[in-house]
């Protein structure tokens, strides 16, 4: 059940796209005739193309279809981004839209007001196709601006709702009590103790090492893997049957992914420390100089008890590298902070907080982001002996 903020804020986005797409409805409206249908309510958001047939609605197109946007008078639900690309895409189409209405315009006008009214509607026409060669176009600029801020008011709410109905696939298999586990539900710090015990390395050194020879892989840590190949990789993790990257296939890229990224999440505690993560979040709800907040952020960070900071240096700086290389594998820092965000700093995600998720994710942003400005003390190199002058292997997997 969602908390009473979270309807609140779901009604004034609702709010927001009606009136938006109303009032954008009646401004083309200025402009456009409709013979045979002219109603634009507050209901129905479609407003037909320049053209007496035109059935195609100007609010779908990009990252949209019929099952979005319905023609029906009886849908009362507004036609939305859901995030601010999503946003951006439906503001340059309406852009679009409207030079190329506005062009059209100038014929279809005068030709269906001859049709209609004669000489008098032939004139009015012709004023009407004119105003709008500079009404539709301008009217598809500020619905750019209007579609980017839906899109930017509308993401906390996106992320909320998939990280709800996160895909199975990520969910990590319950390994029978008969076998002692020696990674995953255990406690950080004892899960090093079993690995030493064991005489091999802890899980986390040899997915990085894994992982950095394949950072420039399209979707890493976005696209699940093999449900199945999942539970049986972190089977033979638990069993200490993995103690190198040999151990792995090189094309199980999307399941050690999944299962490094995993770790964190079921971990019985973030790794990083309960009155660090409270410090960060006062950070990002009080201090809003850019410098002032980095050198906060650096204080907090580099506060972190070693075994604990060297964990989650490791896994930062992974995290930095990938998103260097964004250009070939799609996951730019903020791609990432909202994978990594909810592990690190636990928000209240099942009580449906979606400022505090939001400020969870735009603060492993940040860390990410400006890592090397942050995290200014060196990592233990007894903890996790990861070698960080590691060739680029090039993705064996084909798209």
């Amino acid at each position: 059940m969602e908390s009473k903020d979270q309807n609140a804020y779901r009604k004034g986005s609702d709010n927001f796209s009606k009136g938006s797409n109303t009032f954008f409805g009646n401004l083309k409206s200025i402009s456009t005739t409709t013979p045979t249908t002219t109603t634009t309510t507050a209901t129905n958001y479609t407003e037909p193309l320049v053209g007496e047939n035109s059935d195609i609605d100007e609010t779908s197109s990009v990252g949209s279809s019929s099952s979005n946007i319905s023609n029906n008078n009886n849908n009362n639900t507004p036609v939305k981004p859901k995030t601010f690309v999503d946003g951006a895409l439906r503001g340059v189409w309406s852009i679009g839209a409207g030079v190329v209405n506005g062009a059209k315009g100038i014929v279809e006008q005068p030709y269906l007001g001859a049709k209609n009214n004669g000489l008098g509607g032939f004139v009015k026409g012709v004023a009407k196709g004119v105003s709008g060669v500079v009404i539709l176009p301008a009217v598809g600029v500020l619905e750019f601006f209007s579609y980017t801020t839906q899109g930017i008011y509308n993401t906390p709410i996106t992320v909320l709702d998939a990280m709800k109905s996160s895909p199975k696939e990520e969910e990590m298999i319950t390994v029978s009590a008969e076998i002692p586990t020696i990674f995953f539900a255990v406690d950080l710090e004892e899960s090093f103790k079993n690995a030493k015990e064991k005489g091999i390395p802890h899980l986390l050194k040899v997915c990085i090492e894994y992982i950095s020879r394949r950072k420039n892989v399209e979707g890493i840590f976005r696209i699940s893997g093999s449900k199945s190949l999942i539970d049986e990789i972190q089977t033979k993790f638990d069993k200490g049957l993995i103690t190198s990257v040999d151990d792995l296939d090189p094309n199980w890229i999307y399941e050690v992914a999944c299962i490094f990224k995993s770790y964190f999440r079921y971990l019985p505690h973030s790794v990083i420390p309960d009155e660090q993560i409270t410090e960060l979040y006062r950070i990002q709800n009080n201090i809003t100089n850019a410098t002032e907040k980095a050198a906060a952020l650096k204080a907090v960070v580099n506060s972190i008890p070693n075994f604990q900071y060297t964990i989650l240096y490791e896994c930062l700086s992974l995290l930095h590298d990938i998103s260097l290389n964004s250009k070939e594998n799609l996951m730019t820092p903020s791609n990432l902070s909202i994978v990594y965000g909810p592990s690190l700093l636990r928000p209240n995600v099942e009580k449906g907080d979606i400022q505090e998720i939001a400020n969870a994710n735009t603060i492993v942003f940040n860390l990410i982001s400006f890592f090397q400005q942050i995290f200014i003390k060196n990592p233990d190199p007894s903890i996790l002996q990861i070698e960080h002058s590691i060739t680029l292997i090039k993705p064996m997997i084909q798209k």
